[in-house]
């Protein structure tokens, strides 16, 4: 047997056409098969008209036999290992009726009655309970609970809908996240890693600590701030607008984390020269000092900044009752402290020795009568032994205090201003 060779085809140079031996012998393509011709459909089963065109399209029923099959099938299948019988699995049988959705709206209505029963809010009669919109505006958040303490709120809150119509609320005491249902709070508590407020710790005294906390970086922690803290303040307006501000958190240590106690805020560029916008302290860390330490701590930055600083008016009436003691303590100790030295005290240099405005130690020295008129002009007419009696019964109450000295602080804005250092024998004229 021998192969057949086959002569190589001769390589033509580029551009010239290449020609064919006709004589070789051509492949021969077999022949396609014959397809058996489609037998016409029955003149019944085609559709006379579109009527019954669109009646064929939309007809998805199965006949009788293939549903015997279907049937069959399903009594030969297995449901939720044996758990279910064919009858028990077909979930087409439970589709709600218009007697179904009666029934729903009967019992969401009667839940909505027991609800305002029990939050005392009144309920909209008109509007169908199956409807969007049946909560009434009249819901609020009664009670917090944050950390191991459950806190009644003071004034409403705008928290979203869905957590208003709750009259509880759980609050992360760490990250300050708000959760409907103690389940909900109980697991994030355990997967919750902060432990302290998302900012720069600026000062460290034994337990207590206060972080500073840019709004604009920390935009959600700001806000479940302000919307926490609205229910302790009336005057306050800002909920959500934060990267403006800075805030100041007050914490107390222990194993577990920094504990949320108080805050205030400040605005980073103050037109008027406030250093402080809000201040709110936990209804149960109250009656502790941390109001006045957290007010001291605003003049501490602004003696450090160079500048007197003074709240944001109106104040609420425990954040005047807190500025009006400490005022009269601040100027007070100054009094009896540069007294000794000197029988004639300015109201500047007062104001310089506090980080107080002229004006707030105008209006506490004449709240307590020290400031009369003589002639033309004004005079600090000062009683040493009322100023003494004061400031013993201060030192004995051992408020909490700030020590300057533990604080590590650079000012957010920088002014081309010197800070001269003065001493006691210079405030006197």
């Amino acid at each position: 047997m021998t192969k057949a060779t086959q002569t190589p085809v001769p390589r033509t140079p580029r551009g010239q056409r290449v020609k064919h031996d006709t004589a070789t012998p051509k492949k021969s393509t077999p022949k396609p098969k014959p397809t058996p011709k489609a037998t016409p459909k029955a003149k019944a089963d085609e559709p006379k008209t579109p009527k019954d065109k669109q009646k064929l399209s939309t007809d998805s029923a199965p006949s009788a036999k293939r549903r015997k099959k279907t049937d069959g099938d399903l009594e030969s299948r297995v449901f939720f290992n044996s758990r279910l019988n064919a009858h028990e699995a077909d979930t087409e049988q439970f589709q709600p009726t218009r007697e179904d959705r009666q029934l729903y709206d009967a019992a969401r209505s009667a839940a909505a009655l027991e609800e305002a029963k029990v939050t005392g809010c009144a309920v909209d009669a008109s509007t169908p309970a199956s409807t969007p919109g049946a909560v009434s505006v009249g819901y609020r958040v009664k009670k917090i609970r944050i950390g191991s303490y459950e806190i009644d709120s003071w004034y409403i809150s705008p928290y979203p809908d869905e957590y208003s119509r709750h009259p509880l609320l759980y609050i992360c005491e760490f990250c300050l996240k708000y959760m409907k249902s103690s389940y909900t709070y109980t697991r994030h508590c355990q997967k919750c890693t902060l432990r302290h407020p998302p900012g720069d710790e600026i000062y460290r005294d034994g337990s207590i600590s206060v972080f500073e906390v840019d709004g604009r970086k920390n935009k959600i922690y700001c806000q479940n701030l302000c919307l926490m803290g609205k229910m302790f303040l009336d005057t306050k307006t800002l909920y959500y607008d934060v990267e403006p501000f800075l805030f100041y958190i007050l914490c107390e240590y222990d194993a577990r984390g920094y504990h949320f106690a108080g805050y205030y805020s400040k605005e980073k560029r103050s037109v008027q020269g406030y250093n402080l916008s809000c201040i709110m302290i936990l209804p149960s860390k109250q009656r502790e000092g941390y109001g006045k330490l957290l007010i001291e701590f605003s003049y501490l930055l602004s003696k450090k900044e160079g500048v007197s600083g003074s709240p944001e008016k109106p104040l609420s009436d425990f954040g005047l009752l807190s500025y009006r003691s400490y005022w009269r303590r601040a100027v007070y100790e100054i009094l009896l402290h540069v007294g000794e030295r000197a029988r004639v005290v300015t109201i500047d240099a007062v104001s310089r020795k506090t980080g107080m405005t002229v004006d707030d130690v105008i209006s506490t020295l004449q709240t307590d009568g020290m400031l009369q008129r003589k002639g033309v002009s004004y005079a600090i007419v000062v009683d040493k032994a009322r100023i003494e009696r004061f400031v013993e019964l201060a030192r004995e109450k051992a408020p909490r205090r700030i020590d300057s000295s533990k604080l590590r602080w650079a000012p957010f804005l920088t002014k081309n201003t010197t800070v001269v250092q003065e001493d006691d024998g210079d405030i006197s004229v």
